[in-house]
């Protein structure tokens, strides 16, 4: 899978698919990123809870 950075994506034409693979690869990290937060705070959360 190529993934292109913000540059590539916006300077050269690209092929369709190669758009849609950056894109879900995108998506996917930042839904890794959001969802560490939300884990975290939870955890945060649940440790003031107990104590």
């Amino acid at each position: 899978m190529e993934i292109l950075d913000r540059k590539d994506a916006i300077n050269r034409p690209q092929d369709e698919m190669i758009l849609v693979e950056t894109a879900i690869h995108r998506v996917s990290c930042l839904n890794r990123t959001v969802l560490r937060d939300r884990r975290q705070k939870i955890e945060i959360e649940e440790e003031n809870n107990n104590s």
